[in-house]
């Protein structure tokens, strides 16, 4: 059966929050305004800072609302719902067969909608992190002009850190709407159900029939049509302590918009025993029907990041190294409602070995790591992105990188195997079987086959002395989950003293 949790909370704080930084701004400009100018170098930095924050604020605040009503994930489960009986996989029967099939009863059934559950708890799993920071606009040379480069990559990350006493704020939105599940478009997925196993016979029953099980092979079949849509509106607040470390946090806003339909109807394999929604044996309900709908926004998971260089310096005050090196690791706590489709509902923990250069405007990076998951859920999973960002020109750079997120295990809610039927009501374990698929949804059941892949083009443009518009898209490679066609990413960067 489908997990409950409670409902989510919202992100109403959010609001006192956006009014305070609002006071604090126009307060702090009030007196840094009444300062000479050159004492405006001191405090600079932190008025931008401020700026920035508050900019945050206004870009995330139209989401960070409350939720109200049932969860998404009750809303799943509802799904699966029809009838009066008020669970799931239920018949409004009196005669003691309203609950064979649920998945109490069968545990082929039960998999399948843990299953279906797992790819909802873990959809934004595969969602790239954005970058902490890095390089942006360019190097200071000898005489302290700014000399341009590649603005650095999007989702990748790195060798260069920021340098100590200088600040970076991203603020990142991407939006998509789930297509496929596993590969299988999700507005058109079938599921099939199988009818709880009866005891084997006696003599008593039936002489004639002693050893055998009465089977009663009526499926229950759904068909449902789901809208799913994610909107992720992150803060990237990152922090150069010394030369060679730097200390960051995302804090993500999510807003998730579900709406299904489902249809389910019984195929009577075999006439001696009809299974119905309702009705009466003369005139039964052989099919139902439940509709969904629901949205969901709150706080997603936040992460707290490290990076340390080990070769190539930092962006500022050198020229960039031919090759750098660097070590980031970042912990992802579980802040955001997994009943509400808003987190993962456990921590993580992710280790990067960066490797980035630079060749005649060309800076290729790779990161390879491992992400190690909290719980039992999903498996932890190797990590690897290759790409580059190429220096078009003075005011705008091109970003390319492949993203890959390999599990190396099974998921413990894995896709069931088939299900499995005799060809008589009333037969032995040796009669021929009819195989029925469990779900129009591939398994991936392998693990060499749960390999997530993501192709992510984008484009940065310079539109200040140091701040920087980006744009990218990410397309599923292979999909792995819950996954869409195509993921749109907006975001304003700023790195400064």
């Amino acid at each position: 059966m489908f997990l409950q949790g409670p409902r989510g909370q919202g992100g109403g704080c959010c609001s006192w929050i956006f009014l305070a930084l609002c006071r604090l701004l126009s307060t702090f400009s009030q007196y840094t305004g009444s300062l000479p100018r050159q004492s405006w170098l001191g405090v600079g930095m932190i008025k931008r800072f401020l700026y920035m924050l508050y900019v945050s604020a206004v870009f995330q605040l139209p989401l960070a609302q409350g939720v109200v009503g049932q969860s998404l994930r009750e809303l799943v489960s509802d799904l699966f719902t029809f009838g009066s009986c008020g669970e799931v996989l239920c018949l409004d029967l009196v005669d003691g067969h309203g609950d064979h099939y649920s998945p109490n009863r069968v545990a082929q059934n039960g998999s399948m909608l843990f299953f279906f559950e797992d790819g909802f708890s873990n959809m934004l799993g595969t969602v790239p992190a954005p970058a902490m920071g890095g390089d942006l606009i360019g190097y200071e040379d000898e005489n302290g002009d700014l000399v341009p480069t590649s603005f650095g990559p999007i989702f990748a990350e790195r060798a260069e850190t920021l340098g100590a006493g200088r600040f970076f704020v991203g603020l990142q939105t991407s939006a998509f709407s789930v297509s496929n599940f596993n590969g299988a478009p999700i507005d058109r997925m079938l599921f099939n159900f199988a009818h709880v196993n009866s005891h084997p016979l006696s003599a008593v029953d039936d002489p004639a029939l002693a050893g055998r099980r009465l089977d009663e092979r009526d499926i229950f079949q759904v068909r449902t049509a789901l809208d799913l849509n994610v909107v992720m509106a992150t803060t990237v607040l990152t922090a150069g302590l010394t030369s060679f470390m730097d200390i960051g946090v995302a804090i993500p806003v999510v807003r998730t918009r579900l709406k299904g339909t489902s249809n389910a109807q019984i195929l009577a394999l075999d006439p001696a025993y009809q299974h119905r929604f309702g009705g009466t044996p003369t005139d039964p309900a052989m099919h139902s029907s439940s509709s969904v709908n629901g949205t969901a926004t709150g706080i997603g998971d936040v992460s707290a990041r490290l990076k340390i260089n080990l070769v190539g310096g930092t962006t500022r005050n050198q020229s960039p190294s031919t090759v750098g090196a660097a070590f980031m690791a970042d912990v992802l706590l579980p802040t955001g409602d997994a009943d509400e489709f808003l987190g993962l509902g456990a921590g993580m923990v992710r280790a990067l070995a960066i490797v980035s250069g630079r060749w005649e405007g060309i800076s290729p990076h790779l990161n390879v790591g491992y992400l190690l998951r909290q719980g039992d859920g999903r498996p932890d999973a190797f990590l690897g992105t290759i790409g580059l960002d190429a220096h078009v020109n003075d005011h705008m750079t091109f970003a390319l990188d492949l993203i890959s997120q390999w599990e190396h295990d099974v998921p413990k809610y894995a896709h069931p195997g088939q299900i499995s039927l005799p060809r008589e009501r009333a037969a032995t374990f040796y009669d021929p079987q009819i195989m029925i698929e469990p779900s129009s949804i591939p398994g991936l059941s392998n693990p060499k086959s749960r390999r997530a892949l993501d192709m992510a083009v984008g484009l940065k443009f310079r539109i200040g002395s140091d701040m920087l518009l980006v744009t990218n898209a990410l397309v599923p490679v292979r999909n792995v989950g819950l996954r869409p066609d195509m993921m749109w990413t907006l975001a304003l960067q700023s790195a400064f003293r």
